[in-house]
């Protein structure tokens, strides 16, 4: 228990990074995603995640790769007759860019629509020790949501000199969207249940395993077929650590659940997910 309150203690720095409280809450969502109650909810980004990439594949690849061909770097590439080299880059940028596109707006339909769900899932039946006391924040959440989609391709489009730089063509995409994760996840999955000091201080301490999370999630998103359930499982992600986080910080004890043999079983949800 000390150990999971890490993230939350306020004698360690701020958004202490707390690699057992991240495993944990990576355990407790892959023990809830085993809930058939869950799928209906998790199939929805997942199929705006596949229809838009298929949709942005077929009318968007060509013309984007050739747009990605006159820019740098693959006008370098072409300057120094690689031209071959910037063919594939150019190919692979724009095939990376539509699926960050996909990619986000399933993540946006997740924190708009699907994480209050399943907040309020969770705290029925895995934290009923938490009292909500949150508030409609429907449009300050758009708006972060908006922002950091905004921010986050940007960042994604700004940087893509730097994938020449050996390396960093995987850190960096991987690196913006942990952040996206981190920066729209964390927020709507405390809104229900947080009042806005707890919004604040629960997103401030515990920063570092958010970010740990949205890593998870982006490595997850970067895997081919398990790519398109990334959102999904990412929102459940932060909706248990939103909750976890949110119980320690009001110093309640931990409802959610018991660790059997390196597995978290749910202790109110044991018949329906055993």
């Amino acid at each position: 228990m000390a150990a999971i309150e890490s993230c939350l203690n306020v004698n360690e720095s701020e958004g202490a990074l707390d690699l057992i409280f991240v495993t944990r809450v990576f355990w407790r969502s892959l023990a809830a995603v085993r809930n058939p109650a869950l799928w209906k909810l998790l199939a929805i980004p997942v199929a705006v995640a596949v229809g838009s990439l298929i949709i942005l594949l077929f009318m968007a690849l060509q013309p984007l790769s050739a747009q990605f061909l006159s820019m740098a770097p693959a006008t370098w590439l072409v300057s120094i007759g690689w031209t071959g080299v910037a063919d594939i880059f150019a190919w692979v940028a724009a095939w990376l860019m539509l699926f960050a596109i996909s990619y986000g707006l399933a993540a946006l339909v997740s924190g708009l629509l699907i994480v209050a769900q399943l907040t309020d899932w969770l705290g029925r039946t895995s934290y009923p020790q938490l009292r909500r006391h949150g508030s409609d924040r429907t449009f300050q959440s758009a708006w972060v949501s908006g922002v950091s989609t905004l921010v986050y391709l940007a960042g994604w489009l700004l940087t893509l000199p730097l994938w020449l730089v050996p390396g960093l063509a995987f850190v960096l995409p991987v690196g913006w969207l942990a952040w996206f994760n981190a920066r729209t996840l964390s927020f709507d999955a405390l809104t229900n249940y947080a009042d806005d000091l707890e919004l604040q201080a629960v997103r401030k301490q515990c920063r570092g395993s958010f970010l740990i999370l949205g890593a998870v999630g982006a490595l997850m998103a970067h895997i081919p077929v398990i790519g398109f359930f990334a959102a999904s499982f990412t929102a459940l992600m932060f909706s248990v650590a939103a909750l976890e986080a949110l119980s320690l910080h009001r110093g309640q004890s931990d409802g959610a659940g018991e660790v059997l043999e390196g597995e978290v079983i749910l202790s109110s949800n044991r018949d329906q997910i055993r």
